[in-house]
Order: C-alpha cells, then sequence, then structure tokens
C-alpha cells in the first residue's frame, strides 16, 4: 500500500467515526429535547401578562441592575410586576432578617421571586401593591426602602423568607435561570 492510498484510507475511517458518532448525538439528542419538550408539572410558572413586546428600555435597564436577563418579548406590566416583587421580597427580608447583612443572597431571591411570581394570591396582591407606588408617585424603579402591610401575603412570603435565611449555605436554594430569566 503506497502513502495516498493509506492517506485515503485514514481519512476515511476518522470520518466514518465523526459521521457515526455525529449520529449517535443525534439520536440522544432527539430524546432529550422531546423529554425536555414535555411540561414540567412540578415547575410552575408566572402566568404571561399584558401585551408581549411592550417592555421599556428603562424597564430593562432595571432588571439587568437587578441580575435579570430580560427579553423583549416581556410586556411592560411582566417587567413591572418583577421589579415590584423584587422590591417586595426584599422588604420582606429587610423585616425578617434586619439591615445589618445587607440585601439577602440572589438564590435567595430566586427562591422568594418564585414563591411571590407563582402563589396567584400573593402575585395578585404584589401587582396591586406596585401599581398603588406608581399611582402615589414612586416609579417602579425606586430604591427606597419600603413598609409593608402585615397581612396573609407578607407573611406567607416572610415564612419562606426565613425558611430559606436561616438555612446553612450548603441547603439554600441554587440560583437557577427559571426566576431570573
Amino acid at each position: 500500500m503506497d502513502q495516498n492510498s493509506l492517506t485515503v484510507a485514514l481519512a476515511l475511517g476518522i470520518a466514518a467515526f465523526i459521521f457515526i458518532r455525529m449520529r449517535r448525538r443525534r439520536r440522544a439528542g432527539g430524546k432529550t429535547s422531546a423529554a425536555a419538550a414535555r411540561p414540567a408539572a412540578q415547575a410552575p410558572a408566572m402566568p404571561r401578562v399584558g401585551t408581549p413586546g411592550t417592555i421599556t428600555f428603562n424597564q430593562i435597564q432595571a432588571l439587568k441592575r437587578n441580575s435579570f436577563a430580560p427579553d423583549k418579548s416581556w410586556s411592560k406590566e411582566e417587567a413591572a410586576l418583577i421589579l415590584d416583587a423584587v422590591t417586595y421580597l426584599r422588604a420582606v427580608c429587610r423585616t425578617v432578617a434586619g439591615d445589618e447583612d445587607g440585601p439577602p443572597p440572589l438564590e435567595v431571591q430566586n427562591a422568594l421571586l418564585v414563591v411571590v411570581l407563582t402563589t396567584e394570591d400573593v402575585r395578585d396582591y404584589v401587582r396591586k401593591w406596585g401599581e398603588e407606588r406608581r399611582a402615589a408617585g414612586l416609579d417602579e424603579f425606586a430604591n427606597d426602602e419600603p413598609e409593608l402591610v402585615r397581612n396573609n401575603q407578607f407573611e406567607r412570603v416572610a415564612k419562606a423568607a426565613r425558611k430559606y435565611l436561616t438555612q446553612s449555605p450548603a441547603a439554600k436554594p441554587a440560583a437557577g435561570k427559571a426566576a431570573r430569566g
């Protein structure tokens, strides 16, 4: 066998090997994507509100300052709700834990954001609370420390906050993109 024939045979062997691996990956990828396409019953989600694609530039900037990766398909109302929820949950944490430690870790904020946005009565209350703040002259980007009314919604978020703020660091919830993205 001369050198050219050996080179061609080696190239064909490598090409066949790569082709077989690509086929296996595609088959394996098809199975995982089908599993991922199934609706996740255990993963609660915030229902969509408002007209998609109406998020404002200022809301995008405020969300980025709060460690979110906003999507331009979000509505103005969804962005306002998320910003209101972050302000609300930080105020709850301040009430529960005090100011000495600063804002809660992002992992805790993410877990509490899930509680606020996926619990219908809490979500509706926070939406109304934010609308009342804006009607009173505070914009959605206000960096104030609001005093909160201690009602059932407050107590539910405070209970979750106590749970997450008192867990050991290893047991705290993982920071996921579900809440921040």
